[in-house]
């Protein structure tokens, strides 16, 4: 018989961390969702009731850009209140708190991380980057929180305007459109201008212009169009009318 002492209650820190959060495929390295439920805030105190000091810059990294998800997918007036996080609260001027910490807390925090690992002796070019996040990722954080802060500056200065909620802005529409451009052009993987202006055509023609079925997009229900997988389904019959 197992010993009372070595049987697991059942019960889990992290309960939405599964085996695909850990063991990623080339696919699942795009899912947003996967990469918002690892760098959560349930993550960064379960690391800090187990590990401790021992893990303290991992807490911070994930406390840091469970914070930066949180900034900018505010979806509702009342999502903050609810869950008590005011980084959730729709945004209401353009000296939201979350701006400032935008540009003098996570700015800085990703210059001191990256100055930090350029300073370490005893190490190689290739083991630096390792240890920072890529040149790309890196840059493209700094344009979208940047343009981001701006943006909501300039929202609050157009007359009429008293509330704001940042998950409104969504590329996923564009997305999923150069998407179906690239399943409209199958091995060809740089159309031309003329080859690019016919398959939007058709897509438009077939009214298809949907989430792919393997996307990381979020599906708009506003929108009603043909759902992949819908042309493999039998047409319905024609009703005879009786004479």
């Amino acid at each position: 018989m197992k010993n009372r002492s070595q049987e697991t209650p059942g019960l889990a820190l992290i309960p939405k961390l599964k085996y695909e959060h850990v063991e990623l495929s080339s696919f699942s390295k795009m899912r947003v969702d996967l990469a918002a439920q690892v760098l959560s805030n349930s993550v960064a105190k379960a690391l800090q009731l187990t590990q401790g000091d021992e893990v303290a810059e991992t807490i911070t990294f994930v406390d840091k850009f469970n914070k930066l998800f949180d900034t900018l997918n505010v979806s509702s007036i009342s999502v903050g209140k609810l869950k008590r996080n005011p980084f959730k609260d729709p945004y209401r001027s353009a000296s939201d708190f979350r701006l400032k910490w935008l540009e003098e807390e996570f700015i800085p925090y990703l210059d001191a991380w990256e100055k930090s690992v350029e300073a370490r002796e005893g190490f190689t070019k290739t083991q630096k980057k390792l240890m920072m996040l890529s040149p790309e990722t890196s840059i493209g954080l700094r344009i979208t929180v940047r343009s981001f802060v701006e943006m909501v500056k300039y929202v609050f200065t157009i007359p009429g305007v008293t509330l704001f909620l940042s998950n409104r802005l969504c590329q996923d529409p564009v997305e999923n459109f150069f998407g179906q451009q690239r399943q409209r052009g199958k091995s060809n993987e740089n159309p031309n201008v003329s080859e690019f202006a016919k398959n939007t055509q058709a897509l438009r023609v077939i009214n298809s212009t949907c989430a792919t079925i393997r996307g990381n997009c979020r599906k708009d229900s506003r929108k009603r169009t043909l759902e992949l997988g819908d042309e493999n389904k039998p047409l319905p019959k024609r009703r005879h009318k009786h004479k």
